[in-house]
């Protein structure tokens, strides 16, 4: 995997803007990135952009279009989600973990 990680998304991520962990950015992103994003059950293509502060503390976050799949989503709080990319791949992957009743599994 090119890059990955795992978020049980928190109120703000689902109405505002994802808080992704730094250790996501690595040496790779400054900020001001755009990703392409493709969600794995819809299919649908969305343009994530990654943006960081200034400084020694960058505390990264998914804008744009993020709330447009949020809303797409009709995710909430306590939802699980996967990002990733595979090597062989342009895009990123995105896939939120449902349970039956479509609540977040905690």
């Amino acid at each position: 995997m090119a890059g990955e990680f795992v978020k049980i998304l928190t109120p703000s991520d689902v109405s505002q803007r994802l808080a992704i962990p730094i250790e996501f950015l690595g040496d790779q992103y400054r900020g001001g990135e755009q990703l392409m994003v493709v969600d794995t059950q819809t299919q649908n293509m969305y343009k994530f952009v990654l943006s960081t502060r200034q400084g020694p503390y960058r505390k990264p976050v998914f804008i744009k279009e993020w709330l447009k799949y949020s809303r797409d989503q009709q995710l909430q709080a306590g939802q699980k989600l996967y990002f990733w990319k595979n090597d062989n791949e342009e895009f990123y992957r995105i896939q939120v973990l449902r349970d039956l009743l479509g609540a977040g599994l905690r």
